[in-house]
C-alpha cells in the first residue's frame, strides 16, 4: 500500500512540476510527496490513511520525523542473499565466506550441492548458528547429507539435505525474501547513512516487536531468527540477531553478541554489535521494546552504547561473546579488537526519541528537562 501510494504521488508530482499551469502548486505537492515518504518516527505510528490527512501532513512536515531528499538518489532495496559481516571476514579465511555464498546461491535455486574448498568451511556453512544469523530462512530446513563422504563433504563438494520438500522450501524462501525487502523499502532509504539506517530500524523493531514471554519462538520448528521475524516477537538473542540481519541486508556491518553477566549477576543477555564509520557500538533493541517499557516513544538509552554503558548495566567487556567466532570470548580474538569506546551519539540518560530528520541530520528527543534537538554528522 505504501509503495503504491508513493509511486502514485510521485508520478502525479512529476507531471505537475513539468506543467506551467500547475507550477504554482509545486510547493504543496512537495509537501505531499515528503509526507508519502514519512516513516514512523520513534514510536509514533503512521497509517496509510494518515498520509492523506492535511493536519497530519502539516504536523509532520513542520515537526520533521523524516523529510525528503532528492528522490532520484533513492534506489529500492533488493534481497541480498550474501548478507555477511566483515567481522567474520576479519576472523575467518576468505574461502569460508566464498563457500557460504556458494551455499546461499545453491539454496536460492533449490540445489543440493555447492562448491566448498574444505571440510572445515563446509562445517561452518552448515552450522545451524551460521544459518540462523546469515541465512535464517534455511535454518533447520537443511542439514548435512551424510550419505556422501565425510559427514556430507567430499572432493570440494558440500551436500545438502532438505528437511521439507524442495518446492515447499523455495516457496518459503521466496516469501521471506519478499517480506524482508518490504520491511527495508517501507522504512529505509538507500541514501541514508549507516547511522540513520541503524536508527530507523531500531525504531521499527522497538515499535513493532514484542518480548516472547511464552517462548513461542523456542517451541517453533523453525530457526530462532526466522521464527522471531515471522511471529514479530522473541527473546533478546533472537531480536538482536534479527536486527543485525536487517542491518546487514541494507549494508550496515553488524553481528549478534551476548554476555552471561556472571561477574555482576546481571544474568544472560544478548544484543547487536555494529560498526559505523570505523567505530563500534552496542545496540540493544530488546531493552527498548515499547511493549515492555510501556512508553509511547522509543528509549535512546540503548542506542549506540559504549562498552562503559554496557558495563554499567552489568555486562562487562571481558564476558562479551560473539557466537559466530571461533573463540569463547571476544577479547580472545587475535584478529580484531571488539571494543566500543566512541560516545559521540550518547544522549542524557532517560532520553526518548520523538522524531528525526535525515535531511537536517537531527534527532528530536525529550528527557526530564524538556524537548531537545541532537545534531549529528
Amino acid at each position: 500500500m505504501f509503495i503504491m501510494l508513493f509511486s502514485t504521488v510521485r508520478t502525479w508530482y512529476l507531471t505537475l512540476i513539468r506543467s506551467n499551469m500547475f507550477r504554482a502548486r509545486a510547493g504543496l505537492m512537495s509537501a505531499l510527496l515528503a509526507a508519502a515518504l514519512l516513516l514512523p518516527g520513534c514510536g509514533t505510528a503512521m497509517t496509510s490513511d494518515s498520509l492523506t490527512d492535511p493536519a497530519v501532513i502539516s504536523e509532520n512536515v513542520t515537526a520533521g520525523n523524516i523529510t525528503l531528499r532528492d528522490a532520484s538518489e533513492d534506489e529500492p532495496f533488493v534481497f541480498n542473499p550474501h548478507a555477511y559481516s566483515s567481522f567474520l571476514e576479519i576472523c575467518y579465511p576468505e574461502d569460508y565466506r566464498d563457500a557460504f555464498f556458494n551455499l546461499c546461491d545453491a539454496l536460492s535455486e533449490g540445489r543440493d550441492t555447492f562448491e566448498c574448498p574444505s571440510k572445515e568451511a563446509y562445517e561452518f556453512c552448515m552450522e545451524p548458528a551460521t544459518l540462523d544469523e546469515l541465512y535464517p530462512v534455511a535454518c533447520k530446513q537443511i542439514i548435512r547429507n551424510n550419505d556422501f563422504g565425510d559427514a556430507g563433504y567430499e572432493n570440494g563438494t558440500g551436500h545438502i539435505r532438505y528437511e521439507i520438500p524442495v518446492g515447499e522450501y523455495l516457496e518459503r524462501q521466496e516469501a521471506f525474501m519478499r517480506e524482508i525487502t518490504d520491511i527495508l523499502n517501507s522504512n529505509v532509504r538507500s541514501y541514508y547513512t549507516d547511522l540513520e539506517k541503524c536508527l530507523v530500524l531500531y525504531d521499527y523493531m522497538s515499535s513493532n516487536y514484542q518480548y516472547d514471554h511464552m517462548d513461542e519462538v523456542g517451541q517453533s520448528d523453525d530457526g530462532a531468527c526466522y521464527s522471531c521475524f515471522r511471529l514479530k516477537k522473541g527473546i533478546c538473542n533472537e531480536i538482536g540477531t534479527l536486527y543485525a540481519y536487517l542491518l546487514m541486508q541494507c549494508g550496515v556491518d553488524a553481528i549478534a553478541v551476548q554476555n552471561d553477566g556472571i561477574a555482576s549477576s546481571a544474568g544472560y543477555h544478548a544484543w547487536t554489535f555494529v560498526n559505523i564509520n570505523g567505530e563500534n557500538y552496542h545496540i540493544d533493541v530488546t531493552a527498548a521494546l515499547l511493549s515492555e517499557t510501556g512508553m509511547q516513544e522509543v528509549s535512546l538509552d540503548y542506542f549506540l552504547m559504549t562498552d562503559s554503558d554496557r558495563d554499567a548495566a552489568g555486562y562487562i567487556y571481558d564476558e562479551l561473546e560473539v557466537p559466530l567466532l571461533h573463540v569463547i570470548y571476544a577479547n580472545e580474538c587475535r584478529e580484531y579488537e571488539f571494543v566500543a569506546r566512541d560516545d559521540s551519539y550518547r544522549l542524557p540518560d532517560g532520553s526518548y526519541c520523538t522524531g528525526y530528520d535525515t535531511e537536517k541530520n537531527v534527532i528530536y528527543y525529550k528527557d526530564s528537562a524538556g524537548e531537545h534537538e541532537f545534531r549529528y554528522e
